[in-house]
């Protein structure tokens, strides 16, 4: 009895060491953390974590302790609170990385503990990763490419450099802004200007301008390259203002803002080797709420002062380009500023439908619903899809849609979005109205011959037949481009189709010997629809 008492006592001594003995951790790095990391940018230190797990300590005790930016990513191995189970009193190995992602500039530091045990403050329990500090920093600044650029003698120039400096708004946002090295500083009237970061001024001569352009912060710099400027005298490059366009309204005690790019003809170039500005006519007047934009000089802005509710205010608009100069003709443009919104105008829906060659001029107004009965009232159009250069606003009568349609745009559609506008209410809210161009049954495709022979097909050969090449229909492609489709509703047969007007088989089926086989097509072009349905005969034979 005393014999096996004395084991019993030993058995639950050594039960106890068991539970008392603690969770030991070893972590190491396997390669060494780097000093920096770029904003948005992730890196990774890899860790060896070396660990026993007692018998008595549950997982779920365990705790881990990370900086703000920091996350641990399992890699393999056995990993406590990073795997769903594990066995316990076995010696294990894990491997993982410690991922650091910021988009904020600062520094990320550790170490990073393991608390194996958060409830057992007698055991050593807490673990620690080596120390290790990285720096969360922008990238560093470099100069693109840029492109030349072409400007005017004796009219003012302005090329913002912001968009030449790669990361600049990064860096801008993270509290380093790159300022500007520019060689020369100045010549014959172009300077770099700090505070726009940008090269201005009025151009004295003509020829070639060559600067050298780079820019510094506190994380580097970037090194320079050539940035050219073309000066000479163009007309054509002048900028035009539209006949037609549409204002919007202003509100009371509202911030108004006119994109004033949509008031001049698009050229190529423009905005690209060929900036365009604008500016007041300061000989006319105009209202002192209103000014061409700090930072875009291509938009009209200002804050509507309550008093100014029921008035029709007028700028006088003067456009530039670098290589145009300015303008022939400025335009003086009339802001309606709405006086009750609640009053605003609505349009109800409608369409239109017009023949090729017909002159538009359609009254409007019947379709809309002015609770302010305004004599004034007007429509603006604002969009044609597709673009039609041929259709606006009669400039004699606001509410007339007028044009003469093109015999090219026989069988198009067009989606006109419309808004009425008057003093009192102000804009409606955009209808897109339909505009179809009837199409010239003259002009329906079909085939020249009643019942088109096509050339017969061979089991295991390839198959072409193309309808444009043989001159099958009327009107023939190059007056009237059309397209041959198969019907609506015909399944043709998985080996043969059609595609840019011919009839292909890339291998008839061998086993298809001796057979007739019938196909339904149809022909569409643009000023005369759709044909009707034709039955064509397809002879295979062995």
């Amino acid at each position: 009895m005393k014999r096996a008492l004395l084991l019993f006592v030993i058995f639950y001594i050594s039960s106890s060491v068991s539970y008392a003995l603690p969770q030991q951790v070893r972590m190491t790095f396997t390669a060494s953390p780097p000093s920096t990391v770029f904003l948005d940018d992730t890196v990774r230190i890899p860790v060896q974590m070396d660990w026993y797990a007692t018998v008595r300590i549950p997982m779920t005790y365990g705790k881990w302790d990370l900086p703000e930016g920091a996350r641990i990513e399992y890699v393999t191995g056995y990993c406590p609170e990073l795997m769903s189970a594990v066995a316990f009193g076995f010696p294990y190995t894990c491997y993982f990385n410690i991922v650091i992602s910021k988009n904020s500039v600062g520094t990320v530091s550790g170490p990073i503990t393991y608390d194996v045990c958060r409830y057992c403050p007698i055991l050593e329990h807490v673990f620690y990763t080596p120390s290790f500090s990285v720096r969360v920093i922008p990238h560093g600044i470099t100069m693109s490419a840029i492109p030349i650029q072409e400007a005017t003698a004796n009219t003012p120039f302005v090329y913002n450099l912001k968009t030449a400096v790669k990361f600049y708004d990064e860096n801008l946002r993270a509290g380093f802004p790159p300022y500007g090295i520019v060689t020369p500083a100045e010549q014959d009237g172009l300077r770099f200007d700090q505070a726009s970061f940008s090269i201005v001024g009025t151009p004295k001569r003509t020829g070639t301008y060559l600067f050298k352009v780079g820019a510094q912060n506190t994380y580097g710099t970037a090194a320079q390259v050539d940035f050219r400027v073309q000066v000479r005298v163009n007309e054509k490059d002048k900028p035009v203002f539209k006949q037609n366009y549409s204002i919007a309204s202003a509100l009371p005690d509202q911030k108004y803002s006119l994109n004033l790019m949509d008031l001049v003809e698009q050229h190529a170039g423009f905005m690209q080797t060929n900036q365009i500005s604008f500016r007041i006519d300061e000989d006319s007047s105009h209202p002192d709420w209103l000014d061409i934009s700090r930072n875009d000089v291509t938009r009209l802005e200002g804050k509507v002062p309550p008093t100014a509710a029921g008035q029709e205010v007028e700028v006088t608009l003067i456009a530039s380009s670098n290589t145009g100069g300015d303008c022939l003709r400025p335009l003086t443009i009339k802001i309606p500023v709405a006086y009750d919104p609640t009053k605003k105008p609505t349009i109800n829906s409608f369409k239109l439908e017009k023949l090729a060659g017909a002159n538009i001029y359609e009254e409007l107004s019947g379709y809309i619903n002015d609770p302010s009965h305004d004599p004034k009232i007007k429509l603006i159009l604002e969009k044609v899809e597709p673009a039609a250069s041929w259709l606006h606003i009669s400039p004699l009568n606001p509410t007339v849609l007028e044009g003469t349609v093109p015999d090219q745009a026989t069988g198009q559609k067009y989606l006109l979005t419309l808004r009425a506008n008057t003093l009192i209410g102000g804009n409606s809210d955009p209808v897109t109205i339909p505009l179809n161009i009837s199409v010239d049954k003259k002009q329906m495709p079909r085939f020249k011959s009643d019942k088109p022979i096509l050339p017969i097909l061979y089991p295991g050969q390839p198959y072409l037949y193309d309808f444009v090449e043989n001159n099958d229909v009327y009107p023939e492609y190059h007056d009237a481009p059309y397209e041959i489709q198969f019907a609506e509703g015909f399944n043709p047969p998985d080996w043969l189709r059609l595609e840019q007007n011919q009839l292909i088989a890339d291998m008839v089926p061998p086993e298809i010997v001796n057979e007739d086989l019938e196909i339904k097509i149809m022909i569409k072009n643009i000023p005369g629809g759709l044909s009707n349905e034709y039955i064509l005969s397809l002879t295979i034979m062995n």
